[in-house]
């Protein structure tokens, strides 16, 4: 069997916060909930095990999270909805996706995209 990656742990300031960014703002399935610990995805792709870290010590840096979805206009839409500031406008990029980037709850990057037609040879979302 091949080695694959499965899902990534996130610690953060608040794992309530985090649920309620992941789950009700992004509309990401709970995977996983116990206390302390919370695992989010769906729809077959990546999973995301989020952790409450000690107090003082969330690592805002790390890699830039992305998410592909239906269209990026209407989650831009949706986010300001909830108060979630986002970095200006969905923009069309040259690699043929429309792009809109924001902060999480504790600070980190992250990207929200769509494609016209599946350049990145990548499963259509639901």
């Amino acid at each position: 069997m091949k080695p694959h990656l499965t899902h990534l742990f996130l610690q953060v300031g608040s794992l309530e916060r985090a649920r309620w960014f992941w789950v009700d703002v992004l509309g990401l399935q709970v995977i996983q909930e116990h206390p302390g610990y919370l695992a989010v995805g769906g729809n077959g792709g990546f999973a995301l095990g989020i952790e409450e870290a000690p107090a003082g010590q969330v690592d805002r840096g790390g890699p830039e999270f992305t998410m592909r979805v239906p269209d990026v206009d209407a989650m831009a839409v949706r986010l300001r909805s909830f108060g979630v500031e986002t970095e200006g406008d969905p923009r069309d990029q040259p690699w043929g996706a429309r792009h809109v980037w924001l902060r999480d709850p504790d600070g980190r990057r992250m990207s929200i995209y769509s494609i016209g037609h599946n350049q990145m040879g990548l499963p259509d979302p639901d």
